[in-house]
């Protein structure tokens, strides 16, 4: 069982949506981000870890606050090599897209082998423009 973050319609369809994966993966993904937050890299706690990963919403305010967030956690994350326990967890999904992480930010992809952070960010426009809430699957 995976992590999906969606977008309902009005009556209730699937506007657009990310498999993130299995839950383990988003919570490795929150425990890098929270260790960044410690080390005094990020500015604060983000919105990201102020709820559990696998139940509830982020409302437009929040992601247009994540947004900022997830810009600075893609910028940190650039900057740091590859994490070895993460490159475990996702080797078959590297070895089926032929995919080798040059630095911490590209460790991190949904069930696609996209990117994770350019993923939400993505999606976290999408619920602003359409002011709707991200919904945890």
């Amino acid at each position: 069982m995976g992590l999906y973050l969606c977008i309902f319609d009005r009556c209730g369809d699937d506007i657009c949506g990310i498999d993130v994966g299995p839950y383990q993966d988003f919570a490795v993904f929150r425990m890098c981000v929270a260790g960044f937050v410690d080390e005094g890299r990020l500015q604060s706690k983000p919105t990201l870890l102020q709820h559990a990963d696998c139940d509830g919403i982020w409302n437009t305010a929040a992601c247009q606050v994540l947004i900022g967030e997830l810009a600075e956690i893609k910028t940190v994350f650039q900057q740091e090599p590859p994490c070895e326990e993460i490159w475990q967890l996702k080797e078959g999904i590297f070895k089926f897209w032929g995919i080798s992480p040059a630095n911490l930010f590209e460790c991190f992809v949904d069930s696609d082998c996209e990117f994770l952070v350019d993923r939400l960010l993505d999606l976290c426009s999408r619920a602003v423009k359409e002011k709707r809430p991200i919904v945890f699957q």
